[in-house]
Formats: C-alpha cells, structure tokens, sequence
C-alpha cells in the first residue's frame, strides 16, 4: 500500500439508469451553502434520524455552518460532522457522519445497515468471501454526465441514478495494477462488469458511475454495504470504483460517537464540567 495512490472521485456516470428520491427515499445529498441547494458536494445516507453517512473525504474540507443536507425535500442544516482520528490512506476506506439539526419532524425513510460479515482482518480476506452470500450489487447516486463532469461550476446539475455492479476483491487489484505489473490495490471495488468481461472487452463495461458517497446497496436485502470513496481514471476506458464497507471498527466506534452529539441535550457536558 506504501506506493498506492487512491484518487478522489469526480461525481460522473455513463449509461446509469436514472432513479428518483421515491425509489430511494433515505438517499440525500450534500451542498456547502446555507441558503442554496448549489454547490453541490456528495451523495450521503441517512441511517437514522439525523445521522447520515458519505464518504469521510466528501467533508474533510466543509464548514459545519455552511453545509446543509437536502433530504425528503427538505433542507437540513448540518449540526457536526464525524470523521476518523486515524483514518486511511488518502481516506480509501473512511467513511463520515453528518449529524443534522433538530428541527425537522419527519417521517425519515432510512436504510438498514449490511451486517451478514464481520471484518476479521485488516487485509480484506474477509471480503474475499462475501459473494458467497449471493449479493446482487447496485450503486445509488447524485452525478452529472461524463464531460460536464469537468466543466468546474457550481451550477452543475447532479441528477439521481443507479446502476447494476459487480463487486470483488480481484477488479482493482488486476485492472489498477495492469494485470499483476505492480503490486497493490487489494481493496473492495465494483464496477459494471465482472473481471472476466473487463478482460474481453465487454460493453457492459463502458457503462460507469463513481460519486462520493455513492450507496453501495444489497438488491436482496434492500440493505447499505457501503459507500464509494475514491476512484482512479483512464481516457481508454472506464475503471472500477473504490468503497468502504460498513463494518470497521472505526466506523461503528464514529456511529456511536455521531448518536452521542445527536442525542446530547446539554445535560452531559454540564455534568461532565461538574465533575
């Protein structure tokens, strides 16, 4: 890992299959203003009343004051954000917590985490084995179409999608690592096509979506796998997506710490000044 480099995403898509809110009412997304739904910044989830999660990098750069997350329609005013203190590299497997305001009665359409395998190392073996699950794989997501995606305004629009993926320990460290010419890059990936098809050139392969904080979802159980974090790109053709599963240490050490500051009514820091 010394030598890799996990490039930040570009919010694009490329023959995804437009969704609506409807479809996915607990998906959200994130802009840096306080007044307007421009600029926007990521995809995020909500996993509970007023706990939404994207990528840690998504919002490494945000003031808490001027974020707002636009979610049932309704614009809520970020409240903190929760971010590992001994993060990954360039943040490849981090994911953050945006806790929003009080204020918003509901209802709040969530999605339920993946929890059918633990993580047992620090070196995916675990992940190696999930497809024995029978997971079927969709990212959900907001993106622009490929080319806008590297017009830099802020006007940009970002529409809701999704698209059918392949998920497996052996896309990115084949296709990164052109096929076995330098070492790395054994991480959780999906793409719209299975190793084998990458290889021959499929079609399928030219389809793509890559946005930050993209919900990786499991079509059978209707529940949150994880959610995209980075991805690299080549003019050639389109490569697999980077995402954090929902099962590290620091993720649920950060949940319990997202649910502290949303449920903290005052009550605890004064006791805590007390003693």
């Amino acid at each position: 890992m010394r030598l890799v480099v996990f490039s930040s995403l570009e919010n694009y898509q490329v023959n995804a299959v437009p969704a609506s809110e409807t479809q996915y009412p607990w998906i959200a997304r994130v802009v840096h203003s306080s007044t307007s739904n421009l600029p926007h910044v990521c995809t995020a989830v909500c996993i509970e009343k007023r706990i939404f999660i994207t990528a840690a990098r998504c919002i490494y750069s945000l003031k808490v004051s001027y974020t707002t997350v636009i979610y049932m329609d309704q614009r809520l005013p970020a409240l903190a954000f929760v971010v590992p203190s001994d993060g990954t590299k360039q943040a490849f497997d981090d994911i953050g917590f945006i806790v929003v305001e009080a204020g918003y009665i509901g209802p709040w359409p969530v999605i339920q985490l993946f929890n059918a395998v633990n993580r047992t190392d620090n070196d995916f073996h675990w992940f190696a084995n999930m497809d024995a699950n029978g997971i079927e794989y969709r990212v959900v997501g907001y993106a622009t179409e490929k080319g806008i995606h590297r017009i830099k305004s802020s006007d940009r629009q970002f529409n809701l999608t999704d698209l059918d993926i392949y998920c497996d320990i052996d896309l990115c460290s084949n296709i990164m690592t052109f096929f076995g010419h330098i070492q790395g890059f054994r991480v959780p990936c999906y793409h719209s096509c299975t190793l084998l098809e990458f290889k021959s050139n499929d079609e399928k392969c030219k389809s793509y979506h890559g946005v930050e904080g993209g919900a990786v979802i499991d079509l059978k159980t209707n529940k949150l796998v994880g959610v995209a974090t980075w991805g690299a790109y080549f003019r050639k053709y389109e490569l697999p997506v980077g995402y954090s599963v929902v099962n590290s240490d620091n993720f649920f050490k950060n949940y319990k710490c997202a649910k502290l500051i949303r449920d903290d009514s005052g009550l605890l820091v004064t006791t805590e000044v007390r003693k």
